[in-house]
């Protein structure tokens, strides 16, 4: 079997969930190539309609207990049969007629990772839309590669895996908390061998209130700030724990991609209303503890190079309080 698409699901709309599914049944895909896991985290009526008379013979519903999404995903990749895995979020979809032409890259080209597009919708008619591009690709030697020239994104949804990267290296996304996604993908472009970055947009990421990517209640926020600074620890940690093993190439991806996540939590403090000199006491005790401040003079981009000048310094991290709003940016 090819791909595994696992959707982690939680209390949610039948409707959201059914789009998801039809999304992927749609793609054309050969039956036998994929699957459908639905994991339900817990869910107070499971959706057992989508195992019911009528529904596809691939299509799986695994029943767990509330953890979370990331203990969703973990049951999701125990009990994947595909060689790769694909996430989806059970109120997201996939675009039109682009997974066919990903799968026949994976037969082809057999990488490791296989990086796509994405797209943010707020209509349903613009879930419906094919992507019109045509079909470019860029091939990178390793995961490591790619992280160490790029802004990694958050989500593990923009990309398709080898489940052998996974399971060899005992990869599992750290549950009960948010940016559970960051160190999991971190670790499987850490490792994995071959990378394919294909310009097709295939990936639905649907935008409404309510999610947990949305959420902005003050108690929300403030647990966003902690779990930020546990995912900089776990990563510091990891980084540690592979230090022996590293190449260049993969000590200078883990270097970026914590500067990158240092930034974001600094953005995080600055949308809860700290002000610069609550940041700057933050700065000096937890993130320097890490190792992660002052922040390296890196030429990873110009916003990232001017930001570093600034936070670096109290005059600087005062320009940046008055400049950066106290709410987090809704997008739009």
């Amino acid at each position: 079997m090819l791909i595994s698409f696992i959707i982690p699901h939680y209390n949610l709309q039948r409707e959201y969930l059914q789009r998801c599914v039809a999304s992927i049944v749609a793609q054309g895909i050969d039956v036998e190539d994929y699957e459908i896991l639905i994991v339900d985290d817990g869910s107070d009526a499971p959706p057992e309609w989508v195992v019911g008379p009528f529904a596809p013979a691939n299509v799986r519903l695994i029943k767990s207990s509330n953890g979370g999404p990331g203990a969703a995903r973990n049951r999701g990749i125990d009990e994947a049969q595909g060689e790769y895995i694909q996430f989806v979020d059970a109120d997201d979809s996939l675009v039109p007629d682009s997974f066919g032409r990903l799968a026949r890259l994976l037969k082809s080209e057999k990488p490791d990772i296989l990086q796509h597009g994405y797209r943010i919708c707020h209509t349903e008619e613009q879930m419906l839309q094919p992507a019109k591009a045509p079909a470019k690709r860029r091939i990178y030697a390793s995961g490591a590669e790619y992280v160490s020239q790029n802004n990694l994104s958050g989500s593990p949804c923009v990309y398709i895996f080898k489940r052998a990267v996974a399971t060899a290296h005992n990869i599992h996304f750290a549950e009960g908390v948010l940016h559970e996604d960051e160190d999991f993908n971190i670790k499987i472009y850490h490792y994995g061998e071959s990378l394919i970055v294909s310009n097709v947009t295939a990936y639905n990421y649907y935008q409404r209130g309510g999610s947990i990517t949305t959420n902005s209640n003050a108690r929300h926020e403030e647990k966003r700030i902690n779990d930020l600074f546990s995912l900089l620890k776990r990563v510091v940690d990891f980084r540690l724990a592979t230090e022996k093993e590293c190449t260049t190439t993969r000590r200078a991806a883990l270097d970026r991609k914590l500067a990158m996540l240092t930034v974001d939590t600094l953005l995080n403090i600055f949308y809860n209303g700290k002000s610069a000199a609550e940041t700057e006491s933050i700065c000096r005790s937890k993130l320097h503890t890490l190792g992660l401040y002052p922040l390296p003079t890196k030429n990873y981009s110009l916003k990232y190079r001017l930001f570093a000048a600034l936070a670096n310094s109290s005059r600087g991290l005062r320009l940046l309080r008055t400049i950066l709003p106290s709410q987090k940016p809704q997008k739009r």
